[in-house]
C-alpha cells in the first residue's frame, strides 16, 4: 500500500470544521490503496472536543504526535481565559475591549503566519527522520493554520524529490480577516513572501472553491487542483421530521460578520401577520454565538421567545438535528473571502435533503453552486424579499425530502479524485 503523510493541526478529538476534511479523506484512502499517516500536535490548543469523531479513523491509519508550544497558553497563564471569546482563524472577533484589540495586534504582527509557527522547526527535524525510516514519498499539508505549509516547505527543501500537496482550506495573504490583526507593512509583506514560497515549491496546490483556485494561480502556484469539501454517506439517515414546528436552524459559529439582520426582521413580520406561523416558528442555534447577534434577534418582540440556544453539539448530534429542522441557514462572511468560501456544512445540507436559506456576497461560488444543483435560495444580506420564500416553505404541503444529484460531493468520490492527483505525482 502506498503511503502519504498528512500534516494537520486539527485531528480528533478536536471538534469543528477544520478536522472534517482530512479525517474523511483518511477514512477512505485505505480503500484506494493509500495508507494515511497523520502528523498532528500532542497537545493542541482548542476549547471544544468531540470524542465521537475518533470512530471515523480506520485501523490502517497511523498517527504521529509531538508536543507543541503555543503563545496562547502563555497568554492564558498571564491574563486568564476569562469568558470564551468568539474566534475564527485565531482572531478574537469581539473587539470592544482594548485588551482584545491588543491581543489581535500582537497575534498578527509577532506570530507570522500564526502562533503555531514554533512547531515548524521541531516538526521538520522529527519528520525528516520518519520520512527516511518509513520511505515516504508523498506529503500533504493543510492550512490554516498556515504554519503547516512551512513544515512542508522545510521538508521539500531537505528532500527535493518529495511529492508535496499544499491544501488551502482558506486563503492566506488575501484573507480579509487579516485586517482584524492591524498588520504592519512588514508583517503583511512577510505573509506574502512565505505564501509565495509555499505556492512556488509545492508540486500541487489544492483548494476548495473555484474563486480561490483562480486566486492561488494568480499568486504564483503552478498547478492548482480543486477538491471541494463534501458529505459522508455513512453519516446520514434521512428519516424526516418528527415534530410539527417550523424550525430554522444554524449549527456552528455565528458572529457579527455574518448576521442576517433582514432575516430576523422578516421573521418578526411573518409572526405578526400570521398566527399559525407565530405558533410554530422556532429558531435553533448551537455553537459559539456572538452576544450581539443574540441581542439583535431578541430585540424583535415576536422573536424574543423563539430562540433556543442549544450550546455545544457534537458533529453526530448536529447531524441528528438536521432531521428535525425545516429550513437550514447557510451564512457566509459578507466580504471578499465569502465569495470563494464553500462552508463544509453546505454539502452536509445537501445530504440532509432539506431546504437551504443562504446569505452572502453577490456572485459568490455558493450562489452559483446552489443554482447549479437547483436547491435552496440565496440572498444578499441587503435583500428585502425574503418573506415570500420562507412563507412558501412554511405553507408547502410537500413534506417529502428534497431530491437532487449530489454524488459528486460524497467523501468516497472526492477521495477517488484525491487519489488520482496523488497518482500523478509518482
Amino acid at each position: 500500500m502506498n503511503k502519504v503523510l498528512i500534516i494537520s493541526y486539527y485531528w480528533p478529538p478536536s471538534a469543528g470544521s477544520g478536522v472534517q476534511r482530512w479525517l474523511k479523506f483518511a477514512k477512505y484512502l485505505p480503500q484506494n490503496n493509500w495508507k494515511p499517516i497523520i502528523y498532528t500536535p500532542k497537545n493542541p490548543y482548542f476549547e471544544v472536543e468531540d470524542e465521537k469523531l475518533s470512530a471515523n479513523i480506520p485501523s490502517e491509519v497511523d498517527v504521529w504526535k509531538t508536543s507543541i508550544w503555543e503563545p496562547y497558553t502563555l497568554k492564558d497563564k498571564l491574563l486568564g481565559k476569562g469568558k470564551k471569546h468568539i474566534q475564527t482563524s485565531g482572531v478574537i472577533l469581539d473587539q470592544k475591549s482594548f485588551r482584545n484589540r491588543l491581543l489581535n495586534w500582537v497575534r498578527g504582527n509577532f506570530f507570522i503566519p500564526d502562533p503555531k509557527v514554533y512547531w515548524v522547526k521541531p516538526s521538520i527535524s522529527y519528520l525528516s527522520n520518519k520520512i527516511q525510516e518509513h520511505k515516504i514519498s508523498h506529503i500533504i499539508t493543510t492550512g490554516p493554520p498556515h504554519s503547516m505549509h512551512l513544515i512542508g516547505l522545510g521538508l521539500k527543501e531537505e528532500f527535493p524529490n518529495l511529492n508535496w500537496i499544499a491544501d488551502f482550506r482558506d486563503p492566506w495573504s488575501e484573507y480579509d480577516l487579516l485586517d482584524t490583526f492591524h498588520l504592519s507593512y512588514l508583517a503583511r509583506r512577510k505573509h506574502k513572501r512565505l505564501e509565495r514560497s509555499v505556492l512556488q515549491n509545492a508540486d500541487v496546490t489544492l483548494t476548495v472553491s473555484e474563486t480561490w483556485a483562480r486566486d492561488l494561480k494568480r499568486l504564483g502556484a503552478e498547478r492548482v487542483e480543486l477538491l471541494t469539501n463534501g458529505y459522508d454517506e455513512d453519516d446520514f439517515q434521512n428519516i424526516g421530521k418528527t415534530n410539527d414546528k417550523f424550525i430554522i436552524g444554524h449549527y456552528g459559529l455565528l458572529n457579527h460578520l455574518r448576521n442576517p439582520k433582514r432575516l430576523w426582521s422578516a421573521l418578526n413580520d411573518l409572526c405578526e401577520e400570521h398566527k399559525d406561523f407565530n405558533e410554530k416558528l422556532e429558531i435553533h442555534l448551537s455553537g459559539n454565538i456572538d452576544h450581539s447577534v443574540l441581542s439583535n434577534i431578541k430585540s424583535f418582540p415576536r422573536l424574543n421567545l423563539k430562540v433556543k440556544e442549544l450550546g455545544y453539539l457534537s458533529h453526530f448530534e448536529v447531524l441528528k438535528r438536521y432531521n428535525e429542522t425545516s429550513l437550514l441557514l447557510l451564512l457566509l462572511f459578507n466580504s471578499k473571502s465569502g465569495i470563494g468560501n464553500y462552508p463544509g456544512k453546505i454539502f452536509e445540507y445537501f445530504a440532509a435533503r432539506k431546504p437551504i436559506l443562504a446569505f452572502g456576497p453577490n456572485k459568490s461560488d455558493v450562489q452559483k453552486l446552489l443554482e447549479r444543483v437547483n436547491v435552496g435560495r440565496y440572498f444578499s444580506y441587503e435583500s428585502d424579499d425574503i418573506k415570500e420564500y420562507i412563507f412558501d416553505l412554511f405553507n408547502s404541503s410537500n413534506k417529502a425530502l428534497i431530491n437532487y444529484e449530489i454524488r459528486d460531493y460524497s467523501r468516497k468520490n472526492l477521495t477517488k479524485d484525491l487519489v488520482n492527483i496523488l497518482n500523478t505525482l509518482r
